[in-house]
This record gives C-alpha cells, sequence and structure tokens, in this order.
C-alpha cells in the first residue's frame, strides 16, 4: 500500500561516518580511471557493441561521481549561524553599533571546507569592526548613518562559490597601509612605487603586518591576516580585497 505521508523527518535522514564516506569517493575515483582504460579499449576494438557499452558506462560513471560529491556537500547555514551572536558581542565590546545581515546560507559546499572556513572569517569581522567601522561620533561626523552595516553572504559565480564580509566602515587607507609596510621593513620604497593600490591593499595579508596603533583585545590576538589567507589558499581559494 501507499506510504504514509506523515514520515517522520529522521527517516528521511541516515548518519553515515564520515570514513566511510570517503571511501565511497576515493573508489569512484578510482572507477573513473578504470572507465577511461574501457573506454580506450572500446575505441581501440573500433567494434560497435563495445564502444556503445564503454559510452553507456561512462555516463554512468560521470552521473555516479557527481551523485558522490554530492553527498559531502553541506550547508554553509552551520557555519553562518554562530556569527550574529559573535558579532553582536564584538561589536558591543568595541562600543560601536551596527546592524548584521546574513544572506546565502543554503549555499552548499565540500564539508571539509565548511569545517575550516569558521576562524577564518571571525578573523575578518574581527578586522572589520575593530579598524573598519567607525564609532557612531565619527560616523555622524562624517555625514554617515551613525549605525554601520556588516554583511556576510554566500553566493555561486560559476563553479566557485564566494564567501564576502563587507562593512561600510572607513575602508582600507592605502598612504597608512604603505607607510606601515615601509616600517615594518616588509617592501622597499621602490617596489611601493611599482605597485597598484590593489596590491597595496594585499599587504595587510603579510605575515606580521599590522596598522593598529595600539594591540587591542580584539584584532591584536598575535592572529594577522596573514592565517586567514593562509587557510583560504590551503582550500585552493583566493582572497580579493574590495
Amino acid at each position: 500500500g501507499k506510504a504514509p505521508r506523515n514520515r517522520r523527518v529522521s527517516d528521511k535522514f541516515v548518519r553515515v561516518e564520515t570514513e566511510r564516506l570517503d571511501e565511497l569517493i576515493d573508489l569512484v575515483g578510482e572507477l573513473v580511471i578504470s572507465k577511461t582504460q574501457v573506454v580506450e579499449l572500446a575505441k581501440a576494438s573500433q567494434n560497435s557493441e563495445s564502444e556503445n557499452a564503454a559510452g553507456q558506462l561512462e555516463r554512468v560513471t560521470t552521473e555516479l561521481q557527481y551523485a558522490a560529491m554530492k553527498l559531502r556537500m553541506v550547508p554553509v547555514k552551520q557555519v553562518f549561524d554562530r556569527f550574529p551572536r559573535l558579532v553582536r558581542d564584538l561589536i558591543h565590546e568595541t562600543g560601536k553599533d551596527a546592524v548584521f545581515e546574513v544572506s546565502g546560507e543554503e549555499t552548499e559546499l565540500d564539508r571539509s571546507i565548511v569545517n575550516r572556513i569558521g576562524d577564518p572569517l571571525v578573523h575578518l569581522f574581527r578586522n572589520a569592526i575593530d579598524h573598519g567601522l567607525e564609532s557612531p561620533e565619527e560616523r555622524k561626523a562624517a555625514g554617515k548613518n551613525p549605525q554601520g552595516r556588516l554583511r556576510l553572504e554566500a553566493r555561486h559565480e560559476g563553479s566557485h562559490v564566494v564567501l564576502e564580509v563587507s562593512d561600510d566602515g572607513r575602508g582600507i587607507d592605502v598612504d597608512k597601509v604603505k607607510a606601515r609596510a615601509l616600517s615594518q621593513g616588509l617592501v622597499s620604497r621602490e617596489q611601493l612605487e611599482r605597485m597598484t593600490n590593489e596590491q597595496v591593499q594585499m599587504l595587510i595579508f603579510e605575515p606580521g603586518f599590522s596598522t593598529a596603533q595600539q594591540v587591542t583585545d580584539i584584532s591584536g590576538r598575535g592572529v594577522g591576516m596573514d592565517a586567514v589567507k593562509a587557510v583560504i589558499e590551503s582550500l585552493n581559494g583566493d582572497v580579493e580585497v574590495e
């Protein structure tokens, strides 16, 4: 007969050990290699039946590979959910004022990336709140809304997933970065003269770089922006600054 319509949600999901999942992914990888060999042999045989069978094998293997990869995908929501409270606490700690917006939580990423993406994001927010956002008084004086805006967004761009942390604060002071990089011996004056503004902005990711006049509790915990870049690059990602 028909299955009852109100099947429990738990029936929809199966908990699987990640080790078993990884084993499946590895086996599919090996299958893809074997499939390539079989397809080559079938082409060389010039036997239409062999070629048809190999073509079918190729289609099924490709779909199996895609299905296996999808098993590892999880929504970024499970990382994003920790940020509203964290950001609220940081804003409160600095005596600043800002609203926090999140979008794209349903965007899916490989679980190994989702597990490692939290710490770099935390650091970007610490930086945005500590260095980017001005105090309500400063914002008022600059003709801005005294309440700042912080955003965390995930979205697809082609075959990539973009995670964006943004704020409507004072932005990066290029001259300040140049002076700091010089005084810390990260670059020479000649190198600086040849650099574009974008290249100068990327200097904030150099090990040992800091523009904080005094090291505060929030941004100066000995973990620089270089740690953010290192984690992202270890996941085959790129860091961009606008």
